[in-house]
């Protein structure tokens, strides 16, 4: 079969991107043929599939969503068997799903009369409403229950597919091996201090305030953030709240970084404050890499984190003692010793590792009309 796999923009170092690029290669070894399509690519694309270029313009983001959905139905026309999306998008036979639900979410009127929340609803629309006939595979069970709120899409049409960890960035061995004290003397991190990282590239989203706050309350703790350039407008705003609150001096600011199981061998927690993330893929990266986590609930793989007893979850409504005092336990060497061990013993269950291979395996099948 031909497939067209649909994203928006292809940046090789996200997260969506990498899910993208390792199912169209999971298909490809099934010996299908993959087109990705984009509006946007950035950096060295895959010698090993085809990629197209649908270059749209618009002045909003959302605006390039529905431009680009128009352009992709004109492109794919006769000549694909399934078109696959990355984002929702109209005309999609599969979503791989891994945003939140736009519908489900409480905004005031205002909010839900703007131009963005109206396209990106109907974006959602295409997908999720009862006209809809797209497949859908969701990578955690609220976001399946959201959607299912919002648009009463039925059960059959939503498939929950495993966590799909890269079985290459699981490396414990790196705590021990040499590999921790080396990063940490690179990054100019003090041997004693209390590591904390944080990663991804929505400081909003992703509760970076939270943890920078934090740090005025953890003395002896220094944050490292991987996603954000110091240089770029988030770094500059984080930078200037650190200098605000009188910690600039213990907040590392890294930029994007592929050597991610090498940061997390360096640290002593992963400090995933988020304010909404549909999985936190991140949280379980740290976890099969033996790293404690301290995590907010409205993460979708926070009860990861119960299961492997490999730290603490922040239950809603974020307080920030409760980080605090999640802080002060985790400041207990033997403590996170013990989480250590636990989370790597967690990382053995292969179930952890299976999604890209079970969504390839979901695309290929044939499908009942």
């Amino acid at each position: 079969m031909r497939f067209a796999f649909a994203i928006v923009t292809l940046f090789p170092w996200g997260g969506l991107q990498r899910d993208c690029l390792r199912i169209a290669r999971a298909v490809r070894a099934r010996g299908h043929e993959v087109t990705l399509f984009a509006s946007r690519t950035e950096g060295e694309l895959p010698a090993d599939v085809a990629v197209e270029r649908l270059p749209v313009r618009a002045f909003t983001n959302h605006g390039r969503n529905v431009r680009f959905g128009s352009a992709l139905a004109r492109a794919v026309q006769g000549r694909f068997d399934r078109v696959v999306g990355f984002d929702k998008l109209p005309g999609l036979d599969f979503l791989y799903c891994a945003d939140a639900s736009i519908a489900a979410r409480a905004l005031h009127p205002l909010q839900r009369a703007l131009p963005r929340y109206r396209a990106l609803r109907a974006l959602e629309g295409a997908c999720f409403g009862p006209d809809s006939r797209t497949r859908v595979l969701a990578l955690a069970e609220p976001q399946i229950e959201a959607y299912a709120r919002a648009w009463g899409t039925p059960a059959e049409r939503i498939v929950l597919v495993p966590p799909n960890i890269d079985r290459a960035r699981r490396r414990p061995e790196l705590r021990t091996d040499g590999t921790r004290a080396r990063v940490r003397a690179a990054l100019g991190l003090s041997p004693t201090a209390l590591v904390l990282l944080a990663i991804g590239t929505q400081p909003e989203v992703k509760g970076f305030d939270r943890a920078i706050d934090a740090l005025m309350r953890a003395p002896a703790a220094e944050l490292v953030i991987a996603g954000v350039a110091p240089a770029s407008a988030d770094g500059r705003k984080l930078l200037g709240a650190a200098g605000r609150k009188g910690v600039e001096r213990r907040l590392h600011l890294l930029g994007p970084r592929e050597d991610v199981p090498e940061l997390l061998a360096a640290s002593d927690l992963l400090l995933h404050a988020a304010r909404l993330d549909t999985t936190g893929t991140v949280i379980l990266e740290a976890i099969v890499n033996g790293l404690p986590v301290i995590a907010t609930s409205v993460c979708g793989y926070a009860p990861h984190v119960r299961r492997a007893d490999a730290g603490i979850v922040l239950e809603e409504p974020f307080a920030p003692a409760a980080l605090d005092g999640a802080l002060a336990l985790a400041a207990d060497p033997g403590r996170r010793k013990q989480w250590s061990a636990n989370a790597a013993a967690y990382g053995a269950d292969p179930e952890l590792y299976r999604g890209i291979e079970r969504a390839a395996s979901l695309l290929v099948e044939p499908v009942a009309r």
